[in-house]
C-alpha cells in the first residue's frame, strides 16, 4: 500500500469518527436542529401552562424560540460532549399570567444551567450534569394530541370523589365551531359557552333544563357537578382522560370515548 493512498485513508477514517462523535453529542436517532421542541418538563416537573419552545439552527451554534412571554435566542457550542449556552437574551415584554412568569423564569434560569444534551425517538433532554434540567417533545408530535373538541367526556369523579349514577352518566361536549359546551349532568341537560387558549380553558353563561330527580343521588352529583364547572381554570388531557384544573388541583376527571 502507498504511503499516499495510506494517508488519504487514514484521513478519510479521522473525518468520519470527527462527524460521529460531533453528532453522538446531539443524540444517534435523529436531529436536534430543525425541529420545533416544545418545553414539557422543568427540572422534572411537567409544565402544562406554557407554549414555551426551543428551536436550534442547522450548524447548532444558535437557538430561537419562545420562553412563555418572551422570544428568546442566544448562542451554543458543542466541544468533547459537553453543550455550552451562551448569550441568552429576550424580549422584554411583561406577563400579566404570573404562573407563565414563573415558568419563564425557570426556564430561562435552567437553559443557563445546561451543559449536556441527550436525545431519542421521545423528546430531546438539556442536561445539567446527570440531571434533567429541560425536557421537550417534538412539535409534531403535539400537533396530533387528543384535542378537547375529539371527545365525549364522561365525568369519573368530582375532586378526587368517584362518581356512580343511575342511568345516563354525565357527560360533556366541546363544538368549536360553536365555541359551545354542554352534556349532561345526570339528571339535566346543560349548555354553556367555552372558550380555550393553549391549557387555559374556561365555561361561562351555563344553563341547564329543571327536572327534579329525587329518586336516588343524581342531583347532588349534578350541583356539585355544575358547581365545578365554574371553578376550573385549565385543563390536561393524558392517558385518554380529560383533567380539568383550578392551578394545581384536579376538579374534574372525565373519560374520553368517541363521539
Amino acid at each position: 500500500m502507498s504511503k499516499i493512498y495510506r494517508s488519504a485513508l487514514l484521513f478519510a477514517v479521522a473525518s468520519i469518527l470527527v462527524i460521529f462523535t460531533a453528532f453522538a453529542a446531539f443524540g444517534q436517532k435523529s436531529e436536534a436542529s430543525g425541529t420545533k421542541w416544545l418545553l414539557t418538563h422543568i427540572d422534572g416537573k411537567a409544565i402544562s401552562a406554557s407554549k414555551a419552545f426551543l428551536e436550534i439552527n442547522n450548524e447548532k451554534t444558535r437557538f430561537t424560540g419562545h420562553a412563555g412571554c418572551n422570544r428568546m435566542f442566544g448562542g451554543m457550542e458543542s466541544l468533547d460532549g459537553k453543550l455550552t449556552i451562551k448569550g441568552i437574551g429576550t424580549t422584554r415584554m411583561a406577563c400579566a399570567d404570573e404562573e407563565i412568569s414563573t415558568i419563564e423564569g425557570n426556564f430561562l434560569t435552567e437553559l443557563g444551567r445546561v451543559n449536556g444534551l441527550r436525545q431519542d425517538d421521545d423528546g430531546l433532554e438539556l442536561l445539567d450534569g446527570q440531571r434533567v434540567a429541560l425536557k421537550f417533545k417534538p412539535a409534531e408530535k403535539q400537533e396530533h394530541a387528543v384535542k378537547l373538541e375529539d371527545k365525549k367526556w364522561f365525568l369519573e369523579s368530582i375532586r378526587g370523589n368517584a362518581v356512580e349514577v343511575k342511568g345516563e352518566a354525565p357527560f360533556v361536549n366541546f363544538d368549536s365551531a360553536k365555541q359551545s359546551a354542554g352534556g349532561n349532568t345526570g339528571c339535566n341537560l346543560f349548555g354553556g359557552s367555552y372558550s380555550a387558549e393553549g391549557n387555559k380553558v374556561t365555561i361561562k353563561d351555563t344553563f341547564s333544563t329543571m327536572r327534579a330527580c329525587i329518586e336516588d343521588n343524581r342531583m347532588d352529583v349534578e350541583r356539585q357537578f355544575l358547581d365545578a364547572l365554574q371553578a376550573f381554570n385549565a385543563f390536561e388531557i393524558r392517558d385518554g382522560k380529560l383533567f380539568l384544573k383550578n392551578g394545581d388541583s384536579v376538579v374534574l376527571i372525565f373519560i374520553g370515548k368517541a363521539k
